[in-house]
């Protein structure tokens, strides 16, 4: 009986990595299909530009979920700021390219360096705060970047800056595809390494961890850092994408709330949770965005559902699936009493 009972897991596996080759496979070719050279050869059109509209947006917010995990996740340090890098990632290549007349790859390479910078500024002193108080100070910061930006001239003030416009859709899905992917692989190395062991220690106790030997400072102040470079690489992108932006569109709070929404459902301080978690909400949000009275109720339920994941599966949608989570009575009252204050 034992053996049956081996082999399950297996199968599961296989069908569960099969499908994901599957849709990696698709998404990464069927963009080539729009290539002059492919409708010359009569292919069949795979996408469109809506197709690669949402493609990207999804790529975007994988970027930002697996940013954010690295601090949130990992490290334990909700952050509300994270926006502010995206932000200013965003501004760094608008400065350049608009105003300085930098090619975009090189302004693009000081998106994430500024960021980065900026993490190193602000992440000394909030760092040394916890719980609530890090996720207001840092909420403060993403806020009050945003309006500062707003007010200075150089920076386009309330107007916002153009950027030069560049037609080709499939060249930023790639571009932004390779941050996605490179913010993954980077939540990987970091689970695998010293580090990474560090930041989990610090998010389960932090006074343990100082006790163990870890530098918790300067682990946290690391993490923050490379969260910041990865969102603001995102922001670098974004803003020749889009070839606008002001404070309105970069300096979001919304789409800092998302995610971290993206990066909890799928299941934080894991390295598939947020791209999951992108994958799934960025689609419904999609879904729901086309307005009117049937919208308020669709929005009503995707409350609902981000209600019910938290209750049942806390540890998000990869532990569920990886058969650790499951949906019964008893794990409803587990979670309660586990989440309960």
């Amino acid at each position: 009986m034992s053996a049956p009972g081996r082999r399950q897991p297996n199968w599961r596996r296989r069908i569960t990595v099969s499908v994901v080759a599957l849709a990696l496979a698709f998404v990464v070719l069927a963009p080539l299909t729009s290539l002059d050279a492919a409708q010359q050869a009569g292919l069949p059109l795979l996408t469109d530009k809506l197709w690669f509209r949402l493609a990207t947006t999804v790529a975007m917010f994988v970027v930002l979920a697996s940013g954010w995990n690295i601090i949130g996740g990992l490290t334990g340090y909700a952050s509300f700021g994270n926006v502010a890098f995206f932000g200013l990632g965003a501004y760094t290549v608008g400065v350049l390219v608009a105003n300085r007349g930098w090619p975009f790859p090189l302004a693009l390479l000081a998106a994430p360096l500024v960021a980065a910078v900026f993490a190193l500024i602000v992440g000394l002193p909030l760092l040394r705060l916890r719980g609530h108080y890090f996720a207001v100070a840092t909420l403060g910061v993403g806020v009050a970047v945003g309006e500062v930006v707003n007010n200075i001239g150089p920076l386009g003030a309330s107007t916002g800056l153009f950027l030069p416009i560049v037609r080709s859709d499939i060249a930023f899905f790639y571009l932004m595809l390779g941050a996605a992917v490179l913010a993954v692989v980077t939540t990987w190395i970091i689970l695998r390494t010293r580090f990474g062991y560090g930041l989990l220690a610090i998010r389960e106790n932090e006074e343990a961890a100082a006790v163990i030997g870890v530098n918790t400072t300067f682990y946290k102040v690391a993490a923050f850092c490379v969260a910041a470079a990865l969102t603001g690489l995102a922001g670098g992108i974004f803003a020749q994408w889009n070839s606008f932006i002001n404070q309105e569109n970069v300096f979001a709070i919304s789409d800092n709330v998302q995610m971290i929404l993206m990066a909890v459902v799928g299941g934080a301080g894991t390295v598939l949770g947020p791209v999951a978690g992108a994958i799934a909400l960025e689609l419904i949000i999609q879904t729901l965005a086309g307005g009117g009275s049937g919208a308020v109720y669709s929005q009503i339920g995707l409350g609902v559902l981000l209600a019910a994941c938290v209750i049942f599966i806390p540890r998000g949608v990869i532990d569920f699936f990886g058969g650790r989570s499951r949906l019964s009575l008893r794990y409803f009252r587990q979670t309660l009493r586990e989440t309960s204050v």
